[in-house]
């Protein structure tokens, strides 16, 4: 069987869809029965190239398929293209068809047949040997077409295996290495992409949505971004594909180098050892020798930083020039131990950058200015609490926490401005704000009223740590308010409710039973409190939860260290601390906390994290008895 009846016995509508589109598919099938199509040669499959007349159009057929040409202006596969492709197909099945005995040619052979039988009176031992012989005749057939089977692949084994066989380095380096970073984090979170085979593979949703659709051969492949190269969507789609089909594994991904090209590993190295010397000259000139001219080469640093694509350094330095700031000016709620694990964290990430021999591992200690969104799908999410924040890297804003109703997963919005060359006469300016934001997925309730809130988006998109996308293309529905009827229940809450402390230790601090999926707060570019507990926003081990405690004891402030300190207790008498530095932003919930009793005890939400040995919340809002109601 030649390579042309292969090849066109092998296509169907989703692989001239995939070289060409849908609708010009549908328009082709529509003008074959008005525009007549005309072959050239008469021994079409012995030719590297067939020429075919479509209308007044002359398409040359030639394989690959999408190599194609018209003699219209159209630039890609247009309808005369598809057009040929089509009639050559039809071709190929008369000819099969053709070659086959028609149905009256078979009743002619049973009747010469049984006439000669009975003319020579054949014995019946002679029908049973020409039965044999007929049985022989068919099984030298079937072999002879599995032959012909097992000789050419189906179109999808063959784009498979160009799969398997294209290099994992060039799809690394074509993916860059903060993108391959995101998608072995999604990777391992089990967030894939939907993949379908037919004739080609289709991998969708990708980022932004985006749609790839792999042919053979690869280089043919579409990608809804319309680019003609080898984009970093089909790139993707080639790496989802050989992790589906178990021709690639995740720690193989991890041990690959990206492409150094996304950093200027000498520029990397340069600014690398200039944050080693200052770091030095800070530990050796001591915080009481400390001049004022070293929180402008901190902002220096911070900038040098950013300019290098090193986020998360460009924040240490701020909080660090924050906290440098605060001990200037005398500031009682600035904790030592704060400024100086913020300083020996700083030091430690420094000598982890100079030892990076790749870009992947810069990459990983670098972080991300902005993450790459993925599609979330539909989300039917719980609002239950916001928080402002004022943050140590220059951030100001609010950040809505969402609990998916479904799969009981955390979710957050954030809506932010930066403030970093904002004088401190005008560091509130974007308070005022807060009741006037425009609310996204255009939903008509105000941003302020998320928190109280049932919402259900269509194609959402967030990051893997849970940050859900502002964009245009998600829809949302305000499906019900968390009043009335429709109070929040500790139904609802799935895990993250807890009458046993004990329990909480468990789950997240054990280490045989840690919990890596748990989403945090954490982010690479928001920090959400304006306290100087630095492990309070930029630990892993801090994880969002609700107590229902059974008892507590009188919240103290402590005048000297400026922070609110409250013990909590289950039934069992095991205890969680809650703490609450003083802040112009915190001073209204310490004012609350304060007035708690045994005999007014709310329920608590808020972020837990491990602290000289003991579980400690920071409280992100209180919920009475009569707001959320135990089933």
């Amino acid at each position: 069987m030649s390579d042309w009846q292969s090849v066109l016995q092998e296509i169907d509508d989703d692989y001239l869809i995939g070289i060409s589109n849908k609708g010009i598919v549908k328009r082709a099938y529509k003008d074959m029965e008005t525009i007549p199509c005309e072959i050239s040669q008469k021994t079409v499959f012995e030719e590297n190239e067939v020429k075919v007349h479509v209308g007044e159009e002359t398409v040359q057929i030639k394989l690959p398929l999408g190599e194609s040409t018209c003699s219209c202006p159209s630039r890609s596969i247009c309808r005369h293209v598809v057009q040929g492709i089509l009639a050559l197909k039809a071709a190929v099945v008369n000819e099969n068809q053709s070659s086959k005995p028609t149905s009256k040619e078979i009743v002619a052979e049973e009747q010469v047949g049984s006439e000669s039988a009975s003319k020579r009176k054949v014995e019946s031992t002679n029908k049973e040997n020409m039965q044999e012989l007929a049985n022989c005749t068919s099984e030298e057939f079937e072999k002879s077409t599995d032959h012909d089977q097992s000789s050419s692949s189906t179109m999808i084994q063959k784009v498979t295996q160009q799969i398997a066989d294209y290099p994992v380095e060039k799809l690394c380096k074509a993916l860059g290495t903060r993108k391959l970073e995101e998608f072995v984090r999604c990777a391992k979170a089990n967030r894939k992409p939907q993949i379908t085979y037919s004739s080609v593979a289709i991998v969708q949703p990708l980022a932004k949505s985006m749609s790839v659709k792999l042919l053979f051969p690869l280089e043919y492949s579409t990608c809804t971004c319309h680019k003609k190269d080898f984009c970093v969507h089909k790139a993707e789609a080639v790496l989802w594909c050989k992790l589906d089909l178990g021709q690639l594994q995740i720690d193989d991904l991890e041990q690959t180098k990206g492409a150094d090209t996304e950093y200027n590993m000498e520029q990397v190295q340069d600014v690398t050892l200039e944050m080693q010397r200052f770091l030095e000259e800070l530990l050796d000139t001591g915080l009481s020798r400390t001049s004022q001219d070293a929180l402008d080469h901190m902002e220096r640093m911070a900038i040098i930083c950013h300019n290098a694509k090193l986020p998360n350094f460009e924040n240490d330095w701020r909080r660090l020039q924050d906290s440098y700031q605060k001990y200037m000016k005398r500031v009682a709620s600035l904790g030592i131990q704060t400024l100086m694990h913020q300083l020996t964290k700083l030091n430690r990430q420094t000598m982890l950058l100079k030892q990076a021999q790749n870009a992947f591992a810069v990459s990983k200690l670098a972080g991300a200015f902005r993450a790459e969104y993925m599609s979330a799908l539909e989300l039917d999410l719980i609002g239950i609490a916001t928080e402002h924040f004022i943050s140590k890297n220059g951030y100001e804003g609010d950040t809505v926490y969402f609990l998916e109703q479904n799969t009981k997963t955390w979710y957050t919005f954030t809506q932010a401005r930066p403030i970093f060359y904002d004088n401190d006469a005008n560091v509130t300016y974007y308070a005022p704000q807060y009741h006037s934001q425009e609310s996204p997925w255009g939903l008509t309730v105000p941003f302020r009223n998320f928190a109280f809130s049932y919402i259900h988006l269509v194609d959402a998109k967030c990051d893997n740590r849970g940050r859900l996308s502002s964009s245009k293309e998600t829809k949302g529905q305000l499906t019900g308010e968390r009043t009335g009827e429709n109070m929040l229940t500790t139904g609802m809450l799935g895990k993250w409710y807890y009458k046993d402390f004990v329990q909480i230790f468990q789950d997240f601090f054990n280490v045989d039973k840690h919990i890596d999926t748990v989403m945090t707060s954490d982010t690479s570019v928001y920090n959400n409190s304006d306290t100087d507990n630095s492990y309070l926003t930029e630990s892993p081990q801090m994880k969002l939860v609700f107590l229902k405690p059974a008892s507590c004891d009188s919240a103290v402030f402590l005048e000297t260290e400026q922070k609110l300190s409250m013990n909590l207790y289950d039934e069992r008498g095991k205890m969680v601390v809650i703490e609450l530095i003083y802040s112009k932003n915190e001073a209204e919930g310490i004012r609350y906390l304060e007035k708690i009793t045994n005999d007014n005890l709310p329920y608590f939400f808020g972020k837990i994290y491990l602290c000289d040995g003991r579980i400690r919340m920071y409280p992100i809002t209180v919920f009475k008895k009569n707001e959320l109601r135990e089933i």
